[in-house]
């Protein structure tokens, strides 16, 4: 049966309306395939390598930036456009394609026609005939500038991050937190590496706890838990033990949470503020030194004017009772008592900054016969203390507080030494000779001449040789805390003397302490140092004096002595009574002993009244300050100075080369 017109006109339809269905589809699929080329800023090519003829989709015209013309640019020419940087290779990449290897995607940079640089990613599939020739390329290109921007922009900020993290001198810390609220370390900057002394390789991945003392990961952790609670920002204040040492720290904990609004992760901040407390420390410790400078001011001069008065009278019933030998060595024991006194303000004034100390000729086996009654009473009830000091010892210029301090920091050191178990202490002093560029037990070389050696051994517990090593080091000791500073203190006095010391010891057999202290050379450096003759003297001097004390023992007690030995005395005791006196006195007036700090007119005008009126007055200044305290506060050169409190012979003696 054969179709019939109608039949065949009916399949013509139905086959046009399928043509137009598929055309429609075919219409769609580019019109979505353009949508997408368009919003991936993408376009489709295809390069015919026979004939160098490339065809490109509409939209690279708006992507390289071409005219429509441009656009159909014929083969490789194109690639002229490509980057000078990036040609040769997108060229090398291209040719090499094999039929093995028939696809490639490669990044490069092209230069629009106005000179912008735009990034593309080319993903494209070679074809090739039966002898492996490439016969056509087919790709799609995409433009990733904002993409690349993007990713130089976070590799910027992430350098940025890096440089500022390795060189601010915070500490930085990053945690994150687990789900049980434990806290794994993610990184440290170097700033927290050098404190805590770990690196942040070595540590990433581990709990806190996994790294951080039992103890110090609890208190630590504790603040952690805090922040997570409170979910801000927190702050506080705490000393951890770390390995590197005891460290004083600000810390700022920062939660960072997700997209869901989780605290994921804590960022800490830490200020190290260790060096910060210690310069407060010591600020407060020169404040509290500034302080006891003060009161050493204050004290000094009311003290030794007290132990002047006290001086003065012991010496002037010396005088008096000569021959009743038990009241005499009581008198010679309290005048001892106040010199040593004295000695003991000096000191004080001294550690506050006050004064520097002052050095003299000392006979060192007197001076430490002096200290023995006091040694004896300081030392363990189990050890015994010998000593074999030499009688004629040449002098050495010395502090004799200094002195006094070294020694007793060396024998009370050799009596914990001894402890308990009972033992010796000898003290010895003698004289030797050092010949030029010999050295002493390894001490250095020492000029040559003549040294005192002044030796203190112990039969004790001794010293293994690491102790040994350290113990003139500042703040090192082995007695517990607060102590320390008395061996590095007693070598710091010898070498300040010109002196040497050396240690000599064994575990379990005790120690010995040896310094050598250079002797005086010249003649008269032995009877120099002999004690002044006492207020008894012979010779009658001649002579008015007036005396200008505030502190009436003292003065009463000058007043006396110097009447015995043959002076006129005239006593005031206020320096509106002293101007007094010099205007109104009708005999001469030889010398004016002034002290320095006087109720009523103050003692800078009395001088100047004295020098206006009488200049042929010598006048002698007395203070518990130094001469150098002292001649600033009355405006100028003292001529003749005595320190209180002093000998009463050397008062006279001062007096008579003052009228001399």
């Amino acid at each position: 049966m054969h179709p019939t017109k109608e039949s065949r006109e009916d399949d013509l339809r139905r086959a046009e309306a399928e043509r137009a269905a598929i055309e429609r589809v075919l219409r769609d699929c580019e019109n979505l395939a353009r949508l997408a080329m368009h919003a991936g800023r993408m376009f489709a090519f295809e390069w015919n390598p026979s004939i160098d003829e490339e065809r490109r989709s509409e939209e690279a015209g708006d992507i390289i930036g071409l005219t429509d013309r441009a656009t159909r640019e014929m083969g490789m020419d194109s690639y002229q456009r490509v980057h000078p940087d990036d040609r040769e290779r997108l060229v090398r990449t291209v040719r090499s394609l094999t039929p093995a290897n028939d696809n490639y995607e490669v990044e490069y940079r092209v230069v629009r026609p106005k000179g912008q640089i735009v990034n593309f990613r080319q993903t494209a599939r070679g074809y090739f005939d039966e002898r492996g020739e490439l016969v056509r390329l087919i790709g799609v290109t995409a433009d990733i500038t904002d993409r690349k921007q993007a990713e130089d922009a976070l590799r910027q900020s992430e350098l940025v991050y890096k440089q500022v993290l390795d060189n601010i001198p915070d500490c930085i810390f990053v945690l994150d937190v687990t789900p049980e609220r434990r806290f794994k370390i993610v990184s440290f900057n170097p700033a927290e590496e050098k404190v805590v002394g770990m690196l942040s390789s070595d540590v990433a991945g581990k709990f806190v706890e996994d790294i951080v003392p039992e103890g110090t990961a609890s208190k630590i952790t504790a603040h952690y838990r805090r922040c997570l609670d409170a979910g801000t920002i927190i702050s506080y204040e705490e000393e951890l033990p770390l390995s590197t040492g005891l460290h004083y720290f600000r810390t700022h904990l920062i939660p960072v949470r997700d997209a869901e609004g989780h605290i994921y992760r804590i960022v800490g901040c830490c200020n190290d503020l260790t060096e910060v407390k210690q310069i407060q420390e010591e600020a407060l410790a020169r404040q509290k030194l500034e302080g006891l400078g003060v009161l050493a001011n204050g004290v000094a001069h009311d003290f030794n004017n007290l132990l002047g008065g006290i001086l003065a009278s012991a010496e002037l019933a010396l005088s008096d009772a000569p021959q009743v030998p038990s009241v005499e060595q009581e008198l010679m024991r309290i005048r001892t008592a106040c010199i040593r006194g004295a000695e003991v303000v000096g000191q004080l004034m001294l550690y506050a900054g006050n004064e520097k100390p002052t050095f003299e000729p000392l006979d060192i086996s007197a001076l430490v016969g002096e200290l023995l009654g006091f040694l004896k009473v300081s030392i363990s009830k189990r050890a015994i203390l010998e000593a074999d000091l030499s009688s004629d010892l040449t002098a050495v210029l010395a502090n004799a507080a200094q002195i006094r301090q070294a020694v007793m920091n060396i024998v009370i050191n050799a009596s914990d030494a001894i402890g308990d178990r009972g033992g010796t202490i000898r003290v010895t002093t003698k004289q030797v000779k050092v010949e030029a560029g010999s050295s002493f037990h390894g001490a250095g070389k020492l000029p040559g001449g003549n040294y005192v050696q002044l030796e203190v051994s112990d039969t004790g517990c001794g010293m293994t040789p690491d102790v040994q090593a350290r113990i003139f080091d500042p703040f090192f000791t082995t007695k517990g805390p607060g102590r320390g500073l008395g061996l590095a203190a007693v070598r710091g006095i010898i070498r300040g003397h010109g002196g040497t010391l050396n240690v000599a010891s064994s575990h379990g057999l005790g120690s010995r302490f040896e310094s050598l202290l250079p002797c005086i050379e010249g003649p008269g450096s032995r009877s120099e140092i002999a004690v002044p003759a006492s207020a008894r003297e012979t010779a009658r001097p001649v002579g008015s004096v007036l005396v200008v004390e505030d502190e009436e023992l003292l003065r009463v007690a000058v007043g006396k002595m110097l009447r015995k030995v043959g002076f006129t005395v005239i006593e005031v005791g206020d320096g509106t009574a002293a101007m007094e006196t010099i205007r109104a006195h009708k005999d001469p007036l030889d010398v004016l002993f002034l002290d320095l700090t006087l109720p009523g007119t103050p003692s800078r005008e009395v001088l100047e009244e004295a020098r206006r009126r009488r200049p042929k007055m010598r006048v002698i200044i007395t203070s518990a300050y130094s001469q150098e305290i002292s001649a600033a506060s009355v405006g100028g050169g003292i001529e003749h100075f005595i320190r209180k409190p002093y000998r009463s012979a050397a008062l006279v003696a001062l007096i008579r080369q003052a009228l001399s």
